[in-house]
């Protein structure tokens, strides 16, 4: 069986970063403008208000994985 991969799995939203974050949703959202920028200049397509949650995780944790620790 093949699991499909949904847009949660993909992306995270600034309500999402919050949460992790601890942060405010508006912190979340500049965060996220400021990383698809970046994604931007190395010529990836971004979705506004979303972040690919891989490129999340390694930039902000440094990680390669999910949030729970494994890679």
């Amino acid at each position: 069986m093949v699991l499909k991969k949904t847009s949660k799995d993909l992306f995270l939203t600034a309500n999402d970063i919050s949460e992790i974050t601890g942060m405010s949703a508006q912190y979340a959202y500049r965060l996220i403008k400021q990383l698809n920028e970046e994604l931007k200049d190395q010529n990836f397509i971004v979705i506004n208000g979303r972040v690919s949650k891989k490129y999340f995780e390694e930039r902000f944790y440094g990680m390669k994985g999910d949030l729970n620790g494994s890679v």
